[in-house]
C-alpha cells in the first residue's frame, strides 16, 4: 500500500479531519494496489467511521407533533423557564422543541399532529453516565495497562434489544464506555437509545475518556499498573505523554512551532486537553478518588466526572464541591457507616456536603439498563430529594458530560427527547407511556407491548 494514501486513511478514521469527497476517495482507492475487500473496508471506515465523529443529531423527516398533557417537567435551568407546567404542550418541529408552556398560552398551528396524554406526566428523557450495553460486550484489551488509541464506536449496535428495554424505561441517552479492566481503556461514545444508522444515534465520538483506579484494574499479575502506585504512575506517564503531544499542535496551530508528525496514538487527547471532553473515572473509596482529585483535575486540569464515587467517597464531598467536580453514583447506592453505626445513602451524603452536579447510573449491565430511574428511588429511600433527583436523571448528567445544550431538560431548541409516564418516574408504581427520541416516537404503549 501507497504510505501517504495509508497515514491519509487513518487519519481520516481518527480524526474526522480532511473529509475526502465520494469521487475523490473512489478515485484514491482505485489508484493503489488494494485488494478487492480492502477497498470495501476503506470506503466503509472512510465513510461511517468519520462522518459520526461530527455528532450528527438523528434528523426527523415525520409531520411536526404538538403534545398535550398534564403536566410537564421541565428540569429547566433558564430562570424564565417554569419548573412545573399544568396542562402543558410541547411543540415538536424538525426533531427539535420549537416551543414549550400552558396549553392556554401557546396555539397549535396547523398541520401539526397531536398528542394527547391528559393525565400524563412529561419529562426529558433520562440520561446514564455509565453503561455498557450500547453495542457488542467486547469492551476491554487488557495487554497494555494504559489503551488510549482505543475507542468503542465501531462495536455500538444501534436499538439493540438492552436499548429497547431502556428506552420503556425512560432512558434516551447513554454513556456507551469501555470496560474497565485496565487503567485507561480508551474512549467511549455519547449516544442516543433509539434506531438509527451510527450517524444518527452518536451524540458525540469521541465523548469521554474511561479511566478506572483500584478495584477492577487490579489483576495482580505482577506488571507495573496491576497495584495502586503502579496505577498512578502509568496514568501519569501516559497524561503527560498526550499533554506534551496536544501542546505541540497547539503551538503549531497558533503559529509558534513547526508542524509535529501526527501520532494517531494520541490524537484523541486534543479535545481531552482542550477540555471539550470529560473524563470519566471509574473511582471510589476515599483514597482513590483522593488521587483521582489531586491528578487528573488538580495536576492536569482536566474536566472530570467521578463515576461510581461509592463506599466511603462521599467524605470527600466538599473538596468535590469546591472543584464543581460531577458526582455520579452507581451502582451501588448506600454504605455502612462503621463511624457511626448505620447505613447510609450515598447520593444524600454527597448533597448534604454540597456537590451540585449529582446524579445516579446503572453500570449496565450491572444493574439493568430500564432500571436508571430505580436508582434514583432507592437514593431518595435513603435521603436524597425528590427534586433533585429528577434532575439527577435528567440535566445533571447531562451537564457531567458537557451535552445539556443538546438533552437533559425540555427547552427551546434542545433535541425533543421527551418521557410521558403515569406519574412522577422517582415512584416506582408508576410507568412509562411513551418516548420521544429527536422528536419520533420510539415507544408508545398504544401501539407496543408494554414492558414495565
Amino acid at each position: 500500500m501507497n504510505h501517504s494514501f495509508k497515514c491519509r486513511t487513518s487519519f481520516l478514521c481518527v480524526t474526522g479531519k480532511n473529509i475526502l469527497s465520494r469521487a475523490q476517495m473512489n478515485h484514491s482507492l482505485l489508484n493503489v494496489g488494494l485488494h478487492p475487500m480492502q477497498r470495501c473496508l476503506l470506503i466503509f471506515l472512510a465513510v461511517t467511521g468519520v462522518s459520526f465523529l461530527s455528532g450528527l443529531s438523528l434528523t426527523s423527516a415525520s409531520e411536526p407533533i404538538a403534545i398535550k398533557v398534564g403536566k410537564i417537567l421541565t428540569c429547566s435551568d433558564n430562570p424564565e423557564m417554569p419548573e412545573f407546567i399544568a396542562d402543558g404542550v410541547i411543540l415538536i418541529r424538525d426533531g427539535k422543541i420549537e416551543a414549550i408552556g400552558a396549553q392556554s398560552d401557546i396555539a397549535i398551528p396547523e398541520g401539526y399532529q397531536v398528542v394527547e396524554h391528559p393525565e400524563g406526566f412529561a419529562m426529558p428523557g433520562l440520561v446514564d453516565c455509565h453503561s455498557h450495553v450500547g453495542g457488542t460486550s467486547d469492551l476491554n484489551e487488557m495487554v497494555y495497562p494504559t489503551n488510549p488509541e482505543l475507542r468503542n464506536w465501531d462495536q455500538i449496535v444501534p436499538h439493540n434489544q438492552r436499548l429497547k428495554f431502556a428506552i420503556a424505561g425512560g432512558i434516551t441517552t447513554v454513556c456507551f464506555i469501555p470496560g474497565s479492566g485496565t487503567n485507561m481503556g480508551g474512549f467511549g461514545t455519547l449516544m442516543k437509545t433509539g434506531p438509527g444508522t451510527l450517524n444518527e444515534v452518536i451524540i458525540r465520538a469521541p465523548g469521554v475518556l474511561k479511566i478506572a483506579q483500584a478495584g477492577n484494574p487490579e489483576r495482580q499479575t505482577g506488571e507495573i499498573g496491576s497495584g495502586r502506585m503502579g496505577m498512578n504512575y502509568v496514568l501519569r506517564q501516559q497524561l503527560l505523554e498526550g499533554q506534551m503531544y496536544v501542546r505541540q499542535w497547539d503551538d503549531f496551530e497558533n503559529g509558534l512551532a513547526p508542524k509535529p508528525e501526527v501520532n494517531l496514538r494520541l490524537e484523541y487527547f486534543k479535545p481531552l486537553f482542550r477540555r471539550e471532553i470529560p473524563v470519566a473515572v471509574h473511582t471510589q473509596q476515599y483514597q482513590v478518588v483522593m488521587a483521582t482529585i489531586r491528578m487528573l483535575h488538580d495536576e492536569f486540569n482536566l474536566k472530570i466526572l467521578i463515576d461510581h464515587g461509592t463506599f466511603d467517597a462521599y467524605h470527600l464531598g466538599e473538596e468535590l464541591a469546591k472543584r464543581d467536580i460531577p458526582v455520579i453514583v452507581g451502582p451501588r447506592g448506600f454504605w455502612l457507616d462503621r463511624e457511626v453505626g448505620q447505613m447510609t445513602g450515598i447520593v444524600a451524603e454527597y448533597e448534604k456536603r454540597g456537590v451540585k452536579i449529582l446524579g445516579v447510573n446503572t453500570d449496565a449491565p450491572v444493574i439493568p439498563q430500564e432500571d436508571l430511574s430505580f436508582q434514583a428511588t432507592m437514593a431518595v429511600r435513603l435521603g436524597w430529594s425528590d427534586e433533585r433527583a429528577i434532575r439527577g436523571l435528567t440535566i445533571e448528567p447531562a451537564k457531567a458530560l458537557m451535552i445539556e445544550d443538546r438533552v437533559g431538560s425540555l427547552d427551546p431548541g434542545k433535541d425533543a427527547d421527551i418521557v410521558i409516564s403515569t406519574g412522577s418516574i422517582i415512584d416506582p408504581r408508576n410507568y412509562v407511556t411513551q418516548v420521544f427520541i429527536n422528536g419520533k416516537s420510539v415507544y408508545d404503549i398504544k401501539v407496543d407491548k408494554r414492558l414495565f
